[in-house]
């Protein structure tokens, strides 16, 4: 558990940084929700399933972030909000891999602790 909060932490500490760097403004509720799903995509498809359980393949599991992120992009430009740039696909970037990340560790910690309770 150690991992998964010292990755956790320091992933914010890094986000911060990122953020002063590109000048980004992190709190408001539109970066919140654009963060939220993109640490939840990562977390989910990428460290759980791919990374981990080896359920999907890492080249399908792409191509679906991919459209998962383009299809949040376009809605965005729909209500008028206009945040594509090269910055903020570095943003985006460090987003889901470090959401995938906390992902790995927080499932390995839980398998880890199941293995050990049944013995």
């Amino acid at each position: 558990m150690k991992l998964f909060f010292g990755c956790l932490f320091g992933g914010l500490v890094v986000l911060y940084f990122i953020d002063a760097a590109l000048r980004v403004d992190n709190l408001n509720f539109e970066m919140f929700t654009h963060n939220l799903v993109r640490f939840f995509v990562g977390f989910l498809f990428l460290g759980i399933w791919v990374w981990y359980e080896h359920k999907l393949k890492f080249k399908i599991s792409l191509y679906f972030i991919l459209a998962f992120l383009v299809s949040d992009d376009i809605y965005d430009y729909i209500r008028d909000i206009n945040n594509l740039s090269f910055e903020m696909m570095i943003h985006d970037f460090f987003v889901v891999i470090w959401g995938a990340l906390v992902g790995l560790f927080f499932v390995k910690y839980f398998h880890q602790k199941n293995r050990l309770d049944k013995d």
